[in-house]
């Protein structure tokens, strides 16, 4: 199987928790896939937060394409920036904050363990 997606025709739509939006380009009910629960972008604005969740049947990557922020991971906070690759096992809550005056940019992949 294999599918090409025009990721162009698909929309950013509000995130629930927080405030940011997400462009789902890949979900697993749309498209058939096996272990790949979703793939797309999170687009954060400035003074926004992609909320905390939690997912333990799903581990996430996180790249950052553009801007800067933080990375909540529990009660952790870590830095990011341009360029950054995240890892989250989906055990602990875990979300992002921009604090800076620019949008921030995330390409994420989640995928069932």
């Amino acid at each position: 199987m294999w599918r090409v997606i025009d990721s162009e025709t698909i929309p950013f739509t509000p995130y629930p928790k927080g405030v940011s939006s997400i462009k789902r380009i890949v979900e697993k009910e749309k498209i058939g896939t096996q272990r790949i629960s979703g793939f797309g972008l999170i687009q954060v604005p400035p003074g926004g937060s992609f909320g905390p969740h939690e997912h333990p049947e799903r581990e996430e990557i996180y790249y950052v394409l553009s801007s800067s922020g933080t990375l909540i991971v529990g009660d952790k906070e870590i830095p990011v920036k341009e360029g950054l690759t995240l890892y989250v096992s989906g055990e602990e809550p875990h979300g992002i904050r921009n604090q800076g005056d620019k949008p921030l940019l995330v390409v994420f992949v989640t995928v069932y363990k």
